[in-house]
């Protein structure tokens, strides 16, 4: 199984000790799929939380199973995690705070149904502000978690060795950099393996703009997140027919970019003759941008990445700035929640906590790791060790969340093979690609092998398993 033994917690091991791998179980798909499916994991009938196509496993402790202080973080009566985000990030304040909202609201609502097996779960947070990852990872160390669950650092890579030498296992919301993504003692509910990179939309795109998609440029933040990313899409698209001209991979910078100052950067795509720009960054510096190519005439198609379907980024353009920008997606639309029970429960347990959480894909990540963590710990019973929810997370090969996104492979850390093409129209998200509600697009040759500049810096093993920062 991929990484459930990637390390032993019983001593620092000076080498990994890496398990065999497991095969990747992918199945065929059609062309278009409904949202759903099951989890390879069950739940007693009546315990816990129902929620879209399953249960979240939350509830007292079986009559005769003593809980004990079992591992680090555990009690009788508690399991410690971690959450976090990069909310202090003076460029974009509050920078991805839901996904820590959403863990806080997820681990109330299952306490408020009797905890993990009668456990009670304990959040810490911890800011990284992009910057000072390593200073949060040593932080949580410090805090001697049993898991991380549901975070999202931008750089990532920074606390690699800082929770590798603590030995602190995670289940992020996202991952981003090489050396997390393919890390061990990680796992997580919609896998972004560093290897490998869903690519549906590049199908969609090229139906769409068979044309355009020949004449395609990139437009990305100068930092290693926003760079890996597109670093992946340059290598995979082509695949598909796209052709990225010369002189047409622009970077901003992340930090101190005026509004002003995007006009000589979009001229440069103007001048390559870039009809279709893939953008890796976040939705408040796009919004300058793509209003400043309004006023150069710069008319290129946009696309970009599922943080920008996010409430606050569809309400900032009152303007009409960003009309026509095209968002990837692998997650059923909050707008179809009347379609698809899962999106209306979690909807609604956002809604329901105290107080009430804006409702963010990035927050739907975090609860569909936070759902994969509380099964797989669910299902260890009174003797809960992290070996023993890794060990069951290395058994998952079919997971949706509970029918919030398509279907993934966390155990063999593999993306989706299907996907859905949103469109941002004023303050409102309308479906491109398929079009019928609570589908998705699917093609399993849409998953595409990446060799990239990070991929070779991570040094994945034949397991797939970064071992840049192990010792």
């Amino acid at each position: 199984m991929r990484r459930a033994r990637a390390r032993s917690f019983a001593v620092v091991a000076a080498v990994a000790v890496l398990a065999a791998a497991c095969g990747n179980n992918r199945s065929s798909s059609g062309s278009t799929t409904t949202a759903g499916g099951a989890t390879s994991t069950t739940v007693a009938a009546g315990a816990g939380i129902p929620f879209g196509t399953g249960t979240i496993p939350c509830g007292p402790a079986k009559a005769g199973a003593a809980n004990t202080a079992s591992d680090q973080g555990v009690t009788a009566t508690t399991i410690t995690i971690g959450a976090g985000d990069d909310r202090g990030f003076a460029s974009t304040p509050g920078l991805n705070k839901e996904m820590t909202e959403a863990v806080q609201a997820d681990a109330a609502a299952c306490n408020k149904a009797g905890g993990i097996n009668g456990r009670q779960i304990v959040v810490k947070t911890y800011d990284a502000a992009v910057l000072a990852v390593q200073k949060a990872m040593t932080q949580a160390c410090s805090d001697k978690l049993f898991f991380l669950v549901g975070e999202g650092f931008a750089l990532d890579s920074n606390q690699e060795e800082t929770r590798l030498g603590c030995q602190l296992p995670a289940v992020p919301g996202y991952s981003v950099s090489a050396a997390f993504a393919n890390a061990p003692m990680m796992y997580q509910s919609v896998p972004n393996p560093a290897d490998k990179i869903p690519a549906v939309v590049a199908q969609q795109l090229a139906k769409l703009y068979p044309t355009q998609i020949t004449k395609a440029g990139t437009l990305a933040g100068n930092f290693s997140a926003t760079q890996e990313t597109r670093d992946k899409v340059v290598q995979a698209y082509p695949k598909f027919g796209f052709k990225f001209l010369p002189n047409s991979q622009v970077e901003y910078p992340v930090q101190g970019q005026t509004e002003d100052a995007w006009g000589p950067t979009l001229k440069q795509l103007q001048s390559a003759g870039v009809q279709l720009l893939y953008w890796s960054g976040s939705c408040q510096p796009l919004q300058p941008a793509m209003r400043e190519a309004r006023v150069i005439g710069f008319k290129a198609i946009w696309q970009t990445d599922t943080n920008h379907y996010d409430s606050n980024c569809a309400k900032s353009n009152t303007d009409g700035a960003m009309d026509g920008l095209l968002i990837r997606t692998a997650f059923v639309p909050f707008e179809e929640a009347s379609y698809n029970k899962a999106t209306a429960d979690f909807l609604k347990l956002m809604a329901d906590a105290n107080p009430p959480v804006p409702v963010t894909q990035l927050g739907e990540q975090a609860t569909s790791s936070f759902i994969l963590w509380a099964t797989a710990a669910a299902s260890c019973g009174a003797n809960l060790t992290r070996q023993c929810v890794l060990d069951a997370m290395g058994k998952v090969h079919s997971w949706t969340g509970l029918g919030m996104h398509a279907q993934t492979d966390p155990g063999s850390n593999l993306p989706p093979q299907c996907g859905i093409l949103l469109e941002l129209k004023g303050t409102k998200y309308i479906r491109v690609a398929p079009t019928k509600p609570d589908t998705f697009d699917c093609d399993p040759n849409s998953v595409v092998d990446v060799d990239t500049p990070a991929v070779k810096q991570a040094m994945l093993d034949s397991n797939r398993i970064a071992h840049q920062f192990q010792k």
